[in-house]
């Protein structure tokens, strides 16, 4: 589990799931929209992948990658609505 929370800690990790929650992608769109070179978002899809947070399938030579499930999305909920309650 807590390499779950060390994963998403990362902020560009936290980007690339909020945005395959609104659609699948493949890397080269990932990396136009987050401006970085491919192997970097690939490095950062392998270490979402090995955790099982993100899956991928082949269009032909495409490759678009999708959460696993929603599970990870009622993480990042629940973080949030923490951070917004006022004390």
């Amino acid at each position: 589990m807590s390499e779950i929370f060390k994963v998403l800690g990362d902020e560009t990790r936290t980007k690339i799931i909020y945005l395959l929650a609104q659609q699948p992608l493949c890397v080269c769109d990932l990396a136009t929209i987050l401006e970085m070179t491919l192997p970097a978002i690939s490095h950062h899809l392998r270490l979402l992948k090995a955790l099982r947070l993100v899956k991928y399938e082949r269009e032909g030579k495409m490759v678009y990658y999708s959460l696993d499930d929603e599970h990870i999305m009622n993480l990042i909920r629940e973080a949030q609505e923490h951070f917004a309650e006022e004390r």
